[in-house]
């Protein structure tokens, strides 16, 4: 993959799962990483993590659903690096209930973190990379249930199937300027909202019946193709969504 040196990346949720994940890979090919995420614990223990690895990277305490926190991450992470060319709005949350027993607080706090927090993620990332006018890569993360339905997961499959088409219009206007943007669709992953979707089944069982590579993905595959969209590698390629499920939903 190409060399990210002088480059810079905001990293939301970036304290564990495929956000830990992703801020250490893209670090190590030389990039400056802000990464950021509610939990100040789990940010400065990546951090740390990072940095003993001879990487460069910030932690940021930092709410995806406050407009003044972003404004905050994007001063100080252009005051630290000078630059900011790409942004993976990573940071949401899963809940798993019927509708029967999820109360409009419950719908609107999923869609608040996961496509909320990834609208004002596209639109201060996009202000943060005009600033120096060379392009950058805004990577959403939205997953499988952004693209097929699953029971009691009405909140979720709304607000990550927005994610999926914030994307794809972020794309169509943004392209001129050469910022790109694309999402990622993860199936079951070895995080702790794999573990919730899979709650009642065998793991094992369900794993190898539903998934023809016989197992989930690890948040080290997924930052794998982080990686990719906000490298040069896929400089070409805007408002494409990646589907990483091992085959899940190709039946």
């Amino acid at each position: 993959m190409g060399n990210l040196k002088n480059k810079t990346f905001i990293v939301t949720g970036g304290g564990r799962g495929i956000g830990a994940e992703a801020s250490k890979l893209i670090a190590s090919k030389g990039a400056n990483i802000i990464l950021t995420c509610r939990t100040e614990s789990q940010g400065l223990s990546i951090e740390k993590e990072i940095s003993n690895n001879g990487d460069s990277a910030k932690f940021l305490p930092h709410d995806v659903t406050i407009e003044n926190d972003w404004r905050k991450v994007i001063k100080e992470g252009l005051a630290t690096f000078g630059r900011i060319d790409g942004v993976v709005n990573n940071a949401g949350s899963f809940s798993w209930k019927s509708m029967n027993d999820s109360k409009l607080e419950d719908f609107k706090e999923i869609i608040d973190v996961n496509l909320t927090g990834s609208f004002l993620g596209l639109r201060y990332g996009t202000e943060a990379i005009r600033k120096h006018g060379e392009g950058g890569s805004i990577v959403m993360i939205s997953s499988i249930l952004g693209k097929v339905g699953a029971p009691n997961t009405t909140a979720v499959c709304a607000a990550k199937g927005g994610v999926r088409l914030l994307a794809k219009a972020g794309a169509c206007e943004l392209g001129p300027e050469k910022i790109r943007v694309n999402s990622i669709h993860p199936g079951l992953t070895d995080t702790k909202v794999g573990k919730v979707f899979t709650s009642g089944f065998s793991d094992k069982k369900f794993v190898q019946s539903s998934i023809p590579m016989g197992r989930m993905a690890n948040s080290k595959e997924i930052a794998k193709t982080i990686l990719f969209l906000v490298s040069d590698e896929s400089f070409f390629m805007t408002g494409a969504e990646l589907t990483i499920d091992g085959g899940f939903t190709a039946g």
